[in-house]
């Protein structure tokens, strides 16, 4: 496990640690921004889940993650629909991404004029006793070309809604106030300030 935040920071329902299972810094990174509690990395492999109900399939996942940390523990899953794939590939977006990448989703829409495309982030919370999911969502369009280095996954393919630069050309402010993993870390965010102050 690496152990990301190595000063002290204010500390969130009075946790001395948040683990997040994954084994993606970039997400920590985000986390770690909104949250302002210090988060280590416990990079454990889960099952995979395979349902079209996001929020079921986080819930399973923060489930397992829980039995193995032991600790209070975060997931973070995506899903991603394209409007003209009816849907797909919801959450199995890992798989489409893994195997075709960003360029194979635009050879996909390459003659489609709907480019609509709607991305979910569910942040599932295991405090030990029960499991908490917070959704964040936007909607968007998928770009003709990749654009922008200051951001991963589908970051250089997506336009938010009101926007007109894809989010890896808005930078990690920016991308941190408005995106669906964003939206769903601030529900997160406001659940465990709340419960802190009871």
């Amino acid at each position: 496990m690496l152990h990301y935040s190595r000063y002290k920071q204010r500390v969130i329902n009075k946790m001395d640690k948040l683990y997040f299972a994954t084994g993606n810094v970039e997400k920590v990174k985000e986390a770690h921004a909104i949250l302002c509690v210090p988060i280590e990395i416990a990079d454990i492999e889960l099952d995979e889940v395979q349902s079209m109900d996001l929020e079921y399939v986080a819930r399973k996942k923060v489930e397992e993650a829980y039995k193995i940390v032991g600790k209070p523990v975060i997931v973070d899953d995506v899903g991603f629909e394209i409007e003209a794939l009816n849907g797909f590939p919801g959450p199995l977006v890992k798989f489409l991404f893994t195997s075709i990448g960003n360029k194979g989703v635009l050879r996909l829409l390459e003659n489609e004029k709907n480019r609509n495309v709607t991305i979910q982030s569910a942040v599932a919370y295991h405090d030990g006793n029960e499991v908490h999911v917070f959704v964040g969502e936007i909607t968007g369009t998928i770009a003709f070309e990749e654009k922008g280095n200051d951001g991963w996954g589908f970051d250089p393919i997506v336009i938010r809604d009101s926007e007109d630069k894809t989010i890896a050309e808005l930078g990690f402010e920016h991308k941190n106030k408005v995106s669906h993993r964003a939206l769903s870390l601030q529900k997160l965010k406001e659940f465990l300030d709340t419960n802190s102050a009871k």
